[in-house]
């Protein structure tokens, strides 16, 4: 056995815990990143880029706020696990006490989920079965940027599922992942199917 056999993963809330220190006025996204990055290699930043994109907000929104997840998720696949960002990208900026007040908000569902992650199922979690994961956050990437009206919602928990996946090395969530990315994209076929029914009954009607 290796001297790293048993070690747990470090837990997503100690990872965001630093975050909330510091008296600066605004703190870069640079900043952010690097505070993040580690033994969950970009499952902390996934899971961090896609929370803007779960809280509900006007149409278009969630378009936009989706557009560095394409950036993320072709380097997992690639086997990254120090992020690549532009600099440009890396220096926009927050305020910090608005970083800090959604943490705070997150951190108690964060810390109960946790009580029931661990490591298990770990083929899923490392080698090949990191790349499979990066090819599906890169599909749901591109499924967020599509304007798909209320079509966001279950691929970006999907996402989310993936990165605490990642993160705690918790294969069941990311079977959890797979299949509400699987059951998304039925929905979403269904809705293009059923729009397509309805054209061709308007176009038969002239």
């Amino acid at each position: 056995m290796t001297k790293h056999a048993g070690h747990a993963p470090q837990t997503l809330s100690a990872t965001l815990r630093p975050l909330l220190a510091g008296d600066q006025t605004r703190v870069t996204l640079g900043e952010i990143l690097a505070g993040v990055e580690g033994e969950g290699g970009l499952g902390p930043v996934l899971f961090l880029l896609i929370l803007p994109v779960l809280l509900p907000l006007p149409p278009g929104f969630s378009m936009v706020l989706s557009l560095p997840l394409l950036l993320v998720a072709p380097q997992i696949v690639l086997g990254r696990r120090r992020l690549w960002l532009p600099k440009a990208l890396r220096r926009q900026s927050i305020k910090h006490a608005d970083l800090v007040k959604l943490i705070n908000r997150l951190m108690p569902t964060i810390a109960r989920g946790e009580k029931v992650m661990r490591p298990r199922l770990m083929v899923l979690t490392s080698g090949p079965g990191v790349r499979v994961i990066g090819v599906a956050c890169t599909l749901i990437a591109l499924i967020l940027v599509l304007p798909i009206p209320f079509a966001n919602l279950a691929p970006a928990a999907a996402l989310g599922l993936f990165a605490l996946g990642l993160t705690r090395r918790d294969g069941l969530l990311v079977l959890a992942g797979y299949g509400l990315l699987a059951l998304a994209v039925l929905v979403i076929s269904l809705g293009f199917k059923g729009v397509l029914v309805v054209a061709d009954h308007l176009l038969a009607a002239l």
